[in-house]
């Protein structure tokens, strides 16, 4: 049995970009808007780290976190976004747009912190919330089918192509956030202290 049915891009390929749009239009807003807000402050986190004291010891700035917990926080909430799809996609918008707007307003309030930071995991991590969102557009439009052929078992067995696409769109969005979350539970820290030179 192939997994990945011939044509899948082309298939998905609207729907990945509407949500990519999504995303992207409420991480453009929430940049603008925290830049907006921050006003003169630009650039405190950056300066706090710069001028700690440097000394022999490892100092505990609060970079060390678990891959593991990362992962399992970030695939909850992906799976939130997929299972909004059952309820016309509504929640899985809100979601991925707070999400949106929360990854991007560090980079307006201070651009060198996040390139170093964020950056690094959060081309992975993102992309998997984009991918997850085209999933729950996927189920939404699955369940419009159901309603409008008003078969919950015909819409079902003639969907086997659509309910294959859903099925490795939360593959690549699993693999994506593993990525991800090795990427920020074991990289980011040494690259942020030795950006800082912690």
């Amino acid at each position: 049995m192939k997994l990945v049915e011939k044509g899948f891009l082309k298939r998905n390929k609207k729907i990945i970009l509407i949500s990519l749009i999504i995303f992207l239009v409420f991480a453009v807003s929430g940049m603008l808007i925290s830049h907006m807000m921050i006003g003169d402050n630009e650039g405190q986190i950056t300066k706090a780290l710069l001028n700690l004291p440097k000394n022999e010891t490892n100092q505990d700035v609060g970079l060390d976190i678990s891959s593991l917990d990362i992962f399992v926080h970030n695939l909850v909430a992906n799976i939130i976004i997929i299972v909004g799809g059952l309820f016309f996609s509504i929640i899985s918008v809100l979601i991925a747009a707070f999400n949106a707007v929360s990854i991007a307003s560090p980079f307006g309030t201070d651009l060198t912190y996040s390139l170093v930071a964020i950056l690094p995991h959060s081309i992975f991590e993102y992309t998997a919330t984009v991918i997850a969102l085209a999933a729950a557009f996927l189920i939404t439009k699955l369940e419009i089918a159901m309603i409008k052929n008003r078969s919950f078992k015909g819409t079902l067995r003639d969907s086997k192509t659509e309910l294959k696409d859903i099925l490795v769109l939360v593959i690549v969005m699993v693999i994506l956030l593993a990525i991800a979350a090795i990427i920020e539970g074991h990289i980011t820290p040494i690259i942020v202290k030795s950006f800082f030179g912690l």
